[in-house]
């Protein structure tokens, strides 16, 4: 069984994840990015803290990911970048 590719898109209000779910940028209260994996298959992943208490994760290998990351630092206060 093989999934669909999940999808991060940018938008004015904040990051719509899968074309179905929206993260508004007032609701994300702690974002890190991080990286994670062994040797050659590293990935990069952000995890958004939303103050409704429960957390989404994106990923470096998520259509729209370059452009998500990209939009952080101006969005989000409280971002922890460890990569």
């Amino acid at each position: 069984m093989s999934y669909p590719q999940r999808t991060v898109e940018v938008v004015k209000s904040g990051l719509v994840i899968d074309q179905s779910a929206t993260l508004l940028w007032q609701d994300i209260k702690r974002a890190f990015i991080y990286e994670t994996g062994s040797g050659q298959e590293i990935l990069t992943c952000a995890e958004f803290m939303l103050v409704e208490g429960y957390s989404v994760e994106i990923n470096s290998q998520m259509p729209g990911w370059d452009m998500a990351i990209e939009h952080l630092p101006q969005r989000i206060e409280n971002l922890v970048d460890e990569r």
